[in-house]
């Protein structure tokens, strides 16, 4: 029982991306912001369809890790669980510009951010909805949803502007 609990306890650091999760100041925010260099490093360094994998082995983890945390403090959405914000900003910057221009690609992810934000704080729409899933699900749905509204708003404003953006590389 002891060795199970350390491991639960390890993977509970894990999902509060520790000591991000302890933060008293947006913890979520700032799992963001890593999330935004993070995911973008990828991005650009993964072919899209490796990027999607790792996107989805993500969403995965991510999840036990979230399930792992009730499990051992009992709190139904902790704040301090932040692995979630990962999946969810991961997700939106696929809707990024794709160009060789640093400020475009600057402005793309800056956008991406606050999208992302906006959704995952608000939960407008069904996102509230996927938050109230149980356990490990909930914690993760509404992120993820967050992300996927993020996407598709900015991936329709920069294709309105004839921009190309990292998923269309998918069907070139």
């Amino acid at each position: 029982m002891i060795k199970n609990l350390k491991l639960l306890l390890w993977l509970s650091k894990i999902a509060e991306l520790y000591p991000i999760g302890q933060s008293k100041y947006a913890p979520g925010t700032l799992a963001s912001i890593i999330a935004i260099f993070v995911g973008y490093f990828f991005l650009f360094n993964l072919d899209i369809k490796f990027y999607l994998i790792f996107l989805a082995i993500c969403i995965i983890i991510s999840y036990f890790l979230c399930e792992a945390h009730i499990k051992l403090y009992k709190k139904k959405d902790p704040k301090e669980v932040v692995v979630d914000e990962l999946s969810g900003q991961f997700i939106a910057i696929l809707g990024c510009v794709q160009s060789e221009k640093i400020a475009y690609v600057f402005l793309s992810l800056m956008s991406s951010f606050i999208l992302f934000r906006f959704f995952d704080i608000t939960k407008i729409g069904p996102i509230k909805k996927f938050e109230n899933l149980p356990n490990g699900i909930g914690i993760m749905a509404d992120d993820i949803i967050a992300g996927l509204f993020a996407f598709i708003i900015q991936a329709a404003m920069l294709t309105s502007l004839n921009q190309n953006i990292y998923i269309k590389t998918l069907w070139n």
